[in-house]
């Protein structure tokens, strides 16, 4: 019963400031913050390439909304949408590949964002990444 109430009163993860690093607490051990991770990228609507549970990787690749419409120039229409025949504008060849690194932290994972060179990634479309994990894992 206890852990019951101690499950539901607190929160399951937390965005760490970037001072420390940045990145996202997961309260669980490692094998569980895997398979949360890995559900929340399925219901954000990554497109999880490849996954590597040994180093604890996600390959994914994510086409940030509010880019796409701002380089695409114009909008498109309802008819358009439906056009499933037409090209997509966004090639999904080209989209940005980022790397969601999942690591035991004490009793814990520490999830981060990493570039698809392998760096911690800081950039907005990183920090938006994880808001997104963060909303579905807390």
């Amino acid at each position: 019963k206890t852990m019951v109430a101690e499950a539901v009163a607190g929160e399951k993860a937390k965005l760490l400031p970037e001072s420390a690093g940045g990145g996202l607490q997961v309260l669980e051990p490692f094998d569980r913050g895997w398979r949360r991770v890995g559900l929340a990228l399925d219901r954000v609507g990554f497109t999880v390439e490849d996954r590597d549970r040994t180093q604890g990787i996600y390959y994914v690749r994510y086409v940030d909304p509010e880019i796409d419409v701002s380089k695409s120039g114009d909008k498109e229409g309802f008819f358009a949408k439906l056009a499933f025949w037409r090209d997509s504008k966004v090639d999904p060849a080209k989209r940005p590949k980022y790397r969601i690194h999942v690591k035991a932290d004490g009793d814990g994972s520490l999830v981060q964002v990493l570039s698809a060179e392998g760096g911690v990634d800081s950039s907005e479309t990183g920090k938006k990444i994880l808001r997104l994990l963060h909303e579905q894992l807390k």
